[in-house]
Formats: structure tokens, sequence, C-alpha cells
């Protein structure tokens, strides 16, 4: 491979406009490594008409069939649709391609792809793990719970197959190890693009105002809407009135969450936006105060190093998964994921607080310097560089989970 660019095909059944986090990790590691001089195709679910588009952050995006209804969200046939579209056409993927490695978001559907052209094209992939995708990834989901019933025999022949399986945190990485405790697992988070997404200017924080409580997120059992929707309930019970609520998302709870914001009487409080582009998310952080995330339990989300970026106080569960980007009263505040009257104090505190307010702003954005994506693709390099034998993963590998391991950030 002298003189040649190393080549990488990137696989997700998810990528902005669609999905969530995991496609925005996509997009931005593709970015970040096309900087760093590797030839970067990335294949995803078909919104569009168009099946090929030359991205403007540098690498070249795929589109494999009408394999996607939603942008919100997605349901277990349109996965298994597109893996078996990727398998189907997998000989004209790797020949217009012509990848060295591939890397495939998400155990499934993705890493059955990077399976079969293991098996059939002798092409090495890793695997990044992002949540869900684990089994073992507990949010009170029977189907998810089913789900991963039927599918952990592929999962683990996938993770067996792969070069590496890397997860995005080290919440994740304990997860992934009970489902396969002879696997090595690296950690390499999600990052952030402070080009993007960063503070207002001029914030004033004392200025006599109602506050903006911005909730961003898909709408769905494991992001905690129902728990949203009673805090703020629970707020207005405290005789705190002074907020407005600004919902960012779709997904399949939006008619229970209406008909909890008509039970409270809520409707005058929540500024409900619908899906928004990821380009049209940074205003939206800017024009807000305090960010409240009740997930039953996370990897690392995307959305909350967003919003650290752009300045705001946390406010999230106590549960695995936040614990590496929110620092207890340092830039942000911990409540337990099911609990509205904790969740109602912890933003009366920060309410009552401009003070508060603006240090947990200034902390935020010192903690998500530290997710830098252009570290983070680095990290991803040397994965590469070792799975197609550029370079020699003895030792480097072992300094490589020693300092994730020991670290929390990137």
């Amino acid at each position: 491979m002298t003189g040649k660019k190393l080549k990488v095909l990137m696989v997700n059944y998810e990528f902005p406009p669609i999905g969530g986090g995991g496609g925005t990790t996509t997009r931005f590691v593709a970015k970040y490594m096309s900087r760093l001089g590797v030839d970067v195709d990335v294949i995803t679910s078909k919104p569009g008409k168009d099946d090929f588009f030359s991205h403007p952050d540098g690498f070249n995006l795929y589109y494999a069939g009408h394999t996607k209804n939603k942008i919100s969200g997605t349901h277990v046939p349109e996965l298994a649709r597109f893996a078996l579209t990727l398998i189907y056409y997998s000989k004209q993927i790797i020949k217009r391609s012509k990848p060295d490695l591939i890397h495939c978001f998400f155990t499934l559907p993705s890493g059955s792809f990077g399976l079969y052209c293991k098996k059939v094209f002798k092409i090495p992939y890793i695997v990044s793990a992002l949540g869900a995708d684990v089994p073992g990834f507990n949010i009170g989901d029977w189907r998810l719970d089913a789900y991963h019933a039927l599918t952990k025999f592929i999962s683990k022949s996938i993770w067996n197959n792969s070069s590496y399986v890397v997860a995005n945190s080290k919440s994740l990485q304990e997860t992934c190890k009970e489902f396969s405790p002879d696997h090595d697992i690296d950690i390499i988070t999600n990052g952030v693009d402070t080009e993007v997404f960063y503070p207002a200017q001029n914030k004033d924080f004392t200025k006599n105002k109602d506050i903006n409580i911005l909730f961003v997120s898909r709408l769905m059992l494991q992001k905690g809407v129902d728990t949203l929707i009673r805090t703020m309930h629970a707020l207005k019970e405290r005789n705190i009135n002074n907020f407005n609520l600004t919902i960012v998302g779709e997904g399949h709870l939006k008619n229970i969450m209406f008909t909890l914001i008509e039970e409270y009487n809520l409707k005058e409080k929540i500024n409900y936006l619908g899906w928004k582009d990821l380009e049209e998310l940074p205003d939206i952080y800017r024009k807000a105060d305090i960010f409240i995330l009740p997930s039953v339990m996370e990897g690392m989300s995307s959305v909350v190093l967003q919003a650290m970026a752009s300045g705001l106080p946390i406010v999230a569960s106590r549960v695995k998964g936040f614990e590496e980007v929110l620092e207890e009263n340092v830039n942000g505040l911990f409540a337990e994921y099911n609990n509205p009257n904790e969740f109602a104090h912890a933003i009366e505190k920060l309410i009552k607080s401009p003070e508060l307010r603006g240090k947990m702003s200034s902390n935020s954005i010192k903690k998500a310097n530290q997710f830098s994506w252009e570290n983070i693709a680095k990290r991803y390099l040397e994965l590469y560089e070792m799975s197609v034998g550029l370079i020699n993963g003895n030792g480097l590998k072992n300094k490589l989970v020693a300092s994730q391991g020991s670290s929390k950030h990137c």
C-alpha cells in the first residue's frame, strides 16, 4: 500500500438527516478522517432521490436503495432490509469503493455487511458499538430485549471476526464485556465539532427573563419523554413559572407526549419544533439556557456534548453513559432518571442562580473541548492501520487501551 491512500468504507444505516447520535458520529469521524488524508466512502440508507452525494466535508456519500421511510426512527424490518440490500449489492459496492477496511457503525445491521465482506472478499473490518446495538443495553423496553435475544448469536459472530470492537464509553465497554467477557473492547468516545457547536457571544446570565430549557432527542422510551413532561408539571407545582421548554425531536411517543402536555395544562410553556436537521441545531442550542436529558440509559450522548460545547449547564439522569461527560455541580446536575421531582429540584436550583448557570456554562465549554473529533479520528486511524497491517499492533494497542482506560476524555 506504499504511496497509496488508505481507503475506508464506513457503513451506517443512519446518517444525517436520518437518525440520531450514531449518524452524527459517522459524519464527523468521516469528516476528520478525510482531513487526516484517508480516502473515505460512506454508505447509508436512502432518504431521497439521489444515489450519490459528494459531501462538502470531504468524503463520498452513497445510498443503499430505498431502505428508510422515517427520518426520526428505525424499525427492525428496515434494519433487516438495509443489511440484506448491502449484502445483495456487495460485489458492486466493493468494486466501486475498493476499500482496504470497512468501518461498521453499530453491530447490527452494519456489522453483518462487514462480516460478509470479510468472509467473501477478505476485507478486514472494525465495529463501533454505540449503545442499543449491544446485547444487555437495558432501556426497559421488552422489544429491544427480544431483538437482542434473537440476534445475539449474529452479534457474537460479528465481534469474533472483526479486527477491533470499539465502545464509545467506559460504561458501554462494561456492557460489552458482560455480553462477551473474553473480548478485548477498546474505548473511543464520541466527540463534538466545536467549529459547528459553540456558545452565544456575550450571554448575560443575570438578565431577568424566562429561562429556556432545551430537550433534543428522539421521542422514545429510552430518552425519558414522560419524565420530561412530568418535570415541567413539577416545576409549576413549585410555583416556578419563569421557564419555557423547547422540544426538538420526532418519535413514536409524540402522541403520548402531547397527551401529557394537555393533561398537565402545559401548552403555553412548551415550544415543539419537531425534527431539525443537524445544521439547524447550533442556533437552537445557543438560544437555550439549560439542557435536559432524562434518559433511562445512554452509551455516550452526542446531543449532550453539543449542548456542552454550546455553553449549556446539563441536567441529566444518574445513569450509565453520563458520568463521563457530566460532573456534579461542575457543569451540571444529576437526578434519578424516573423522578420528575428530582429533575424539577435541579432545574429550580439553576433557574434561581444565574451565577451557578454562568459557572456551569464556562465549565461545559472547557469540558467539551476535551472531546475533539480530530483526536478521536487519530485514535481510529491507529486501529485502521493496525487492522490492515500498516503498523505493528504489539505494544501500540496496549498503549491505546491503557490510555483509554485511565482517562475519561479524549
